[in-house]
């Protein structure tokens, strides 16, 4: 059987609970081995046995079974074990760093759009004010308003991404598993909340920059 890292097992349970809305069944067998499965809406399934602290674990959307061995089980030293646990949190912060670029790219995309929608409607109101002159020609718009809140929103999880790539700044896992629970529900409800990045700035204690806004 294929061994995997924490990161490993972390990520191909992730691929299946994208899947929506998802119900977790756990039971104990009489040999002490615990059985979970999760089941998502998407009908894809993900599914998991622990014994010893090894946990052997596969889904519909990969049938091959892995096993993911917990350090101490595997006999490592403590130092060891902190160094792995070092990098499972580094891996974590790198991983959500790459959804919050998504997160960047949305409102850049939302941002543009409403300006080149601003400008669409703006020279078709001068077309029809040559077209009618001394005639009462009204245009109202919430194109450029849009355009800024995006820009805001933009700029507010620009400041998260650069406050989670600095080294310097301490990011605890709580921290990290709100982030991801905070994206994980707009996907399950399929919204973009505006004020989703002043959430995660308030989550990483950016103060500042939270009452700036």
């Amino acid at each position: 059987m294929k061994k995997a890292t924490f990161s490993e097992y972390q990520e191909a349970k992730a691929e299946v609970m994208k899947g929506g809305e998802c119900r977790e069944y756990t039971d104990t067998d009489e040999y002490g081995r615990v059985h979970k499965t999760i089941c998502c809406e998407d009908g894809n399934n993900f599914y998991e046995l622990t014994a010893n602290g090894v946990t052997e674990f596969w889904s519909t959307k990969h049938s091959e079974s892995r096993k993911y061995e917990e350090p101490q089980a595997a006999g490592q030293e403590p130092q060891e074990v902190e160094e792995d646990k070092e990098a499972a949190c580094k891996e974590r912060r790198k991983q959500v760093i790459k959804r919050l670029y998504a997160l960047v790219y949305w409102f850049a995309d939302e941002m543009l759009s409403e300006e080149e929608a601003e400008a669409r409607e703006e020279a078709e109101f001068e077309r029809e004010k040559a077209e009618k002159p001394g005639e009462l020609v009204m245009r109202v718009s919430a194109h450029d308003n849009n355009a800024r809140v995006m820009k805001h929103c933009m700029k507010a999880t620009r400041d998260a991404v650069n406050y989670l790539r600095n080294k310097e700044n301490e990011v605890e896992d709580w921290q990290i598993a709100g982030i991801n629970a905070m994206l994980d529900q707009c996907n399950k409800e399929n919204i973009v909340a505006y004020d989703l990045p002043y959430a995660i700035n308030g989550l990483l204690l950016q103060w500042d920059e939270v009452t700036k806004k």
